[in-house]
């Protein structure tokens, strides 16, 4: 058997039970149940680096509801931990046209931008998250070290002190 495939069965156990779980004892519909259970197996598939097989659960998903924020996230965070930003951008930019103020959304994209050196776009998108979310640490720091990369050492260490207050 192969390994990424035993892999995803030991991943899958503690989906399955909480899919039993689901079904027993919690007050849920079948439909959330069945999405509980997708998001579970698309995260089994991606834990075991089975790529196509997580993203083609995700689209079953997204048939059901095609602006799920939480589908765009994880498609997002798929791409983002291999490396592909340029892939991931698509689904952080569908979160934050959901939600103009999701947090997570602008900052998963302003760290794409930030990782494919395109410091002008991630200060931008920073500067939404930091308008309606004036104390998350994590952009403020982003957004210090793209003013660092620009060459613009005030501004950095202004964003820096905020982080740090």
């Amino acid at each position: 058997m192969n390994w990424r495939v035993f892999q995803y069965i030991l991943y899958l156990i503690p989906i399955l039970w909480s899919f039993i779980e689901d079904l027993l004892w919690e007050e849920l519909s079948l439909g959330e149940i069945r999405t509980n259970y997708l998001f579970g197996k698309a995260n089994a598939y991606d834990r075991a680096n089975l790529l196509e097989k997580s993203i083609r659960v995700y689209e079953e998903i997204l048939k059901r509801d095609p602006n799920s924020i939480p589908v765009f996230l994880n498609l997002g965070g798929l791409y983002y931990r291999r490396k592909n930003y340029e892939i991931a951008i698509p689904y952080y930019e569908k979160v934050i046209r959901a939600n103009p103020k999701h947090y997570q959304g602008h900052y998963w994209l302003a760290m794409c931008y930030w990782k494919l050196q395109r410091y002008y776009a991630a200060i931008n998108t920073l500067e939404e998250v930091i308008e309606f979310l004036p104390t998350f640490k994590d952009a403020l720091n982003l957004m210090g070290e793209c003013y660092e990369q620009i060459g613009e050492g005030a501004k950095a260490e202004h964003y820096y002190l905020k982080a740090i207050s």
